[in-house]
C-alpha cells in the first residue's frame, strides 16, 4: 500500500483540482461573452489592464511566501520547533513586503506617470489609479500573510483541502466579477466589490486552518523579526523571479493597452486564455507530485525522480499535447461564438500561444522541483529569460507582427529557459548525485512535442502544406506515447494501470 502512496495521492488530489480546471475553464468560457455584453470591449479591457496591474504589485510578496512554503514543507519532518519559528517571523517580511506594495498603490493615485507605467487609465469616469489602492490595501490586510498559513496544508497532508478552497476562490471572485459588469460598476465599485468577496473567503479559510491544524495557532507566535527579515533577503532570489515572471504575464497586457489602448487587451487575452486552458491541466496533473519530489530531493533518491520523470512525459505530455492538437479544429468556430463577434481571433497568436504551453508543458515538472527545492538562481535565470523575451523582444517584434509578435517572443522565451532549465537539471541536479537521465527517454517526448510544434508554426503562418501536417502530428504524438510507455519500468506500468483502475473503480461505486 504504501509503494502506491503517490500514485493515489495524486490520483486525489488530481481529481479536485481537475474539477477546479474545469470550472476554471467555464468560468472564462462565461466571464468574457457576459463582460463584453454588459460592460463593452473598453471597460472590460480596463479591468484587464488593472488587475494586471493588482497583480504585478502582489507579485513582490509571492518569491516570499513560495520561499517560506517551502522551507515549512521541509522542516514539517525534521524539525516543528523550527517551523513554528518560521511561521511565526514571516510575519516582519510580509510587514515590509506590504509596505512597499502600498507605496506602490499610492504612488499609483498621486503620480499619473506611475498609473500609466503600471498601465492603469487615469481618466475621471474610471477612477482606477483608487481602484488599485482598494485592492492593495485589502489585499496586504487579508490575504498577504494569510497566503503563508495556507502552505501549511501541504506538508500536514491537507493538499486535497487546500485544492477545494483554490475552488473556492475562483467561484467568489468569479461571482464578484460578473456582479460588477451586470451592475456596469465603475473600475472603483467593482474594486470595491472585488476586495470584499476576496477578504471573506480569505478569512473564512482562516477559521478553517485554526480548526483543522490547532496546533500551530496562534500562527504568529514566537516569532523573530531577525529570523523573518533573513528569509525575506534569502528569498530575493525567488522575488525577483516572480516579479520577473508576473511582469512578463501581466507587463505584456500592460504593453498593449500603453501601445494599442484597451480595447486591444481583450483580443490578447482571450486567446491567451485558451491557450492556457492546457496550462491548467500541467498544473492539475503536476502540482500533487510536489511533496514526494521534494522528499526524493531532501532523502537522495534521485533514482525516483527519474522515474517519476519518465511518467511524467508519457502522460501529462501526451494528454497535454495530444489535447492540444485535437481541440484546435474547434476552436475557430467556437472563438466567435464565446466572445459573441466582438473580438477578431488572431490565428498566428493563437498558435504561437499554444506553442509556448506545448514547450512549458515538457518541463513543467522540471520547474515543479527546481522551485521546490529553492534552486533559487536557476529560476531566477529562467524568469529573467521569459521576460526579456515576452517583453524586449515581443515589444520589438510587435512593430511588425503586431500581437503575434508578442506570441513570438513568449515562444522563444519558452524555449530557451526549457533548454537552460533542462541543463542545470540534469548536469547539476542528477549528476551530483550519480544518476544519469538516458538520452533514449527524451526521444519520446521530443517527437511528440516537434510533431504538435510543426502543425502550429505552419497553420499559423498559413504555410498550405498545414492541413497535411495535422494528421502527422497526431500520429506523432500517439507513436511517442506508445514508444515512451514501452520504455517506462515494468513495475511503474503496472503501478499506474492499477492506479487509474482503482480510481475508475471508486468512481463508479459512487
Amino acid at each position: 500500500m504504501s509503494r502506491d502512496r503517490i500514485e493515489h495521492r495524486a490520483a486525489r488530489i488530481s481529481l479536485v483540482t481537475g474539477l477546479s480546471t474545469l470550472l476554471s475553464i467555464g468560468i472564462q468560457l462565461v466571464s468574457v461573452p457576459v463582460c463584453l455584453k454588459y460592460w463593452g470591449k473598453e471597460t472590460y479591457g480596463s479591468w484587464l489592464a488593472l488587475y494586471a496591474a493588482f497583480t504585478l504589485v502582489r507579485s513582490v510578496e509571492v518569491g516570499f511566501v513560495s520561499y517560506v512554503g517551502n522551507q515549512l514543507n521541509t522542516l514539517f519532518h525534521r524539525d516543528q520547533r523550527a517551523l513554528r519559528e518560521h511561521l511565526a517571523s514571516s510575519i516582519h517580511g510580509i510587514l515590509v513586503l506590504g509596505a512597499l506594495q502600498l507605496s506602490v498603490g499610492a504612488a499609483a493615485l498621486w503620480s499619473d506617470g506611475v498609473a500609466v507605467m503600471l498601465g492603469v487609465t487615469t481618466g475621471a469616469d474610471h477612477r482606477s489609479g483608487l481602484a488599485l489602492l482598494v485592492l492593495i490595501v485589502t489585499w496586504v490586510f487579508s490575504g498577504s500573510y494569510l497566503g503563508i498559513v495556507h502552505r501549511l496544508q501541504i506538508p500536514t497532508g491537507m493538499m486535497y483541502q487546500a485544492a477545494w478552497w483554490a475552488l473556492g476562490f475562483q467561484v467568489t471572485q468569479f461571482a464578484g466579477i460578473i456582479l460588477a459588469a451586470v451592475l456596469h460598476l465603475d473600475m472603483l465599485q467593482t474594486a470595491g466589490l472585488f476586495a470584499f468577496v476576496q477578504c471573506a473567503i480569505y478569512v473564512a479559510s482562516a477559521a478553517y486552518i485554526r480548526q483543522k491544524l490547532p496546533a500551530f495557532y496562534p500562527w504568529w507566535r514566537g516569532g523573530r523579526p531577525s529570523t523573518g527579515i533573513r528569509d525575506l533577503g534569502r528569498s530575493m532570489f525567488l522575488t525577483a523571479s516572480n516579479l520577473i515572471q508576473q511582469g512578463s504575464t501581466n507587463g505584456t497586457v500592460i504593453l498593449i493597452s500603453a501601445l494599442s489602448g484597451p480595447a486591444a487587451v481583450p483580443v490578447f487575452t482571450t486567446v491567451r486564455t485558451l491557450a492556457n486552458l492546457w496550462t491548467n491541466v500541467t498544473n492539475v496533473l503536476t502540482a500533487p507530485l510536489l511533496p514526494d519530489v521534494v522528499r526524493y530531493h531532501a532523502t537522495g533518491d534521485s533514482q525516483k525522480i527519474v522515474t517519476v520523470s519518465e511518467a511524467y512525459w508519457v502522460l501529462v505530455g501526451t494528454a497535454v499535447n495530444l489535447g492540444a492538437v485535437a481541440t484546435y479544429p474547434l476552436i475557430g468556430p467556437m472563438y466567435g461564438y464565446w466572445t459573441a463577434h466582438s473580438v477578431s481571433l488572431d490565428k498566428p497568436l493563437l498558435c504561437l500561444l499554444l506553442a509556448s504551453v506545448v514547450v512549458m508543458n515538457v518541463g513543467g515538472l522540471v520547474s515543479l522541483y527546481l522551485n521546490g527545492i529553492n534552486s533559487l538562481r536557476i529560476v531566477l535565470a529562467a524568469s529573467v529569460i521569459r521576460g526579456v523575451f515576452s517583453l524586449a523582444v515581443g515589444g520589438i517584434l510587435f512593430r511588425y507582427f503586431g500581437l503575434a509578435g508578442f506570441g513570438m517572443g513568449i515562444l522563444g522565451g519558452e524555449v530557451v529557459a526549457l533548454l537552460a532549465m533542462g541543463r542545470y537539471f540534469v548536469k547539476r541536479e542528477l549528476l551530483r548525485q550519480g544518476v544519469r537521465l538516458s538520452f533514449r527517454s527524451l526521444l519520446p517526448i521530443t517527437l511528440s512535442t516537434a510533431s504538435v510544434l510543426l502543425f502550429l508554426m505552419c497553420d499559423g503562418f498559413g504555410v498550405p502544406l498545414a492541413r497535411y501536417l495535422y494528421p502527422v502530428a497526431l500520429l506523432g504524438v500517439t507513436v511517442a506515447a506508445l514508444w515512451g510507455w514501452r520504455g517506462l519500468d515494468y513495475d511503474v506500468r503496472i503501478r499506474l494501470v492499477r492506479m487509474i483502475g482503482n480510481r475508475f473503480v471508486r468512481d463508479g461505486a459512487a
